[in-house]
């Protein structure tokens, strides 16, 4: 797929709060979806939408003609759009749906620029590094080979460096673009993005940034369902598969076995030793009060504040520590190319 022909939960959102915002005011199902058609400006989503008119027209329901396009629209969408339809508030349904994709659109963007920004900076520093060893140091290399004197063990290493930075470039960068392959393609197994998921949560700072925003995604998809009286089980099924983590969803795939045999769900929860003894707790809170939508919202609340903070954290340290970095690669860089004229004067001193 053509990264510009990717369609982005922002839009899928505004999709559909107009559609609701349409279909509140009035107007028929089949006459929004066609209005939206003409208005609609993204060429995918354009024909997304002409499609589900069509299926519509034939006699489908809007959530079975949204569930034969995954990619764009969630078990989460078709699942609120489904309740809607069957309760006669279908309008409600896609408006609240809609503030939902809205708020997980956010945390997806938080966690993306704090992942976005050390790999930028580091792009930029291998860039500039390479460039000075491919055009700078040769320079000063031809201006050494000149004075016949021994010169010092860092501009040797970085001579040296140089000297096999043509040819170790391209091998450096085909064996690059293979493992960037091969990576995606063993993370596009099951098996391989379970274990790529799992090691991302190990991840210095940004770990702990991506355990919280997939709670967040949970609590709140699953109090959605719950409060639209989708039944736990599905509801808890369809929450699985929003977190954006397959080896959470793994770890939270064991969940359903105790439930099924009657169980509580704050119990398996704790069991799992994924969720924090908070989320738990508030949990079992709602569920004794008749009111666990109402729980796991205010915990899908707490762990969006969280993914803010922590991101307002960690984006202030890395920046300093990133430019360090690479000052110091540079500088190590310079201070070599140097240190052979500083010895020289010195010695004429």
């Amino acid at each position: 797929m053509l990264l510009g022909n990717r369609v982005g939960r922002r839009k899928v959102a505004v999709l559909v709060r107009q559609l609701g915002v349409m279909v509140g005011a009035g107007l028929p199902l089949a006459e929004s979806l066609a209005v939206l058609y003409r208005q609609e400006e993204h060429p995918r989503l354009r024909t997304t939408v002409d499609r589900i008119a069509r299926d519509v027209e034939s006699g489908s329901s809007l959530a079975a003609a949204m569930s034969r396009h995954p990619r764009i629209f969630s078990r989460l969408a078709v699942a609120m759009t489904s309740v809607g339809e069957t309760g006669g508030r279908l309008d409600r349904s896609l408006l609240r749906l809609a503030a939902e994709l809205e708020k997980a659109a956010s945390v997806a963007e938080q966690v993306r620029g704090a992942f976005a920004y050390p790999l930028v900076v580091g792009a930029i520093g291998v860039l500039v590094v390479s460039v000075i060893l491919w055009r700078v140091v040769p320079v000063f290399s031809e201006l050494y080979e000149g004075l016949d004197a021994e010169l010092p063990f860092l501009t040797r290493v970085v001579v040296d460096a140089s000297r096999s930075f043509g040819g170790w470039a391209l091998v450096g960068l085909g064996v690059a673009a293979s493992g960037t392959a091969g990576v995606a393609r063993f993370r596009r197994t099951e098996v391989g993005g379970a274990l790529c998921d799992r090691l991302a949560l190990r991840l210095p700072l940004l770990g702990g940034l991506l355990h919280q925003a997939g709670i967040s995604r949970f609590c709140r998809t699953l109090a959605v369902l719950t409060e639209a009286g989708v039944p736990v089980l599905e509801g808890l099924e369809i929450a699985r598969r929003a977190v954006g983590n397959r080896h959470l969803e793994r770890v939270m795939a064991e969940v359903r076995p105790s439930l099924e045999a009657g169980s509580s769900l704050a119990g398996p929860l704790r069991q799992t030793g994924l969720f924090p003894p908070m989320m738990v707790q508030m949990v079992g809170v709602g569920e004794r009060t008749g009111e666990l939508d109402m729980s796991l919202e205010k915990v899908a609340e707490f762990y969006e504040e969280e993914v803010r903070r922590t991101t307002a954290t960690i984006l202030p340290l890395l920046e300093p520590l990133l430019i360090l970095v690479l000052g110091l690669v540079i500088g190590a860089i310079v201070i070599a190319m140097y240190l052979p004229i500083w010895t020289l004067v010195g010695r004429l001193a």
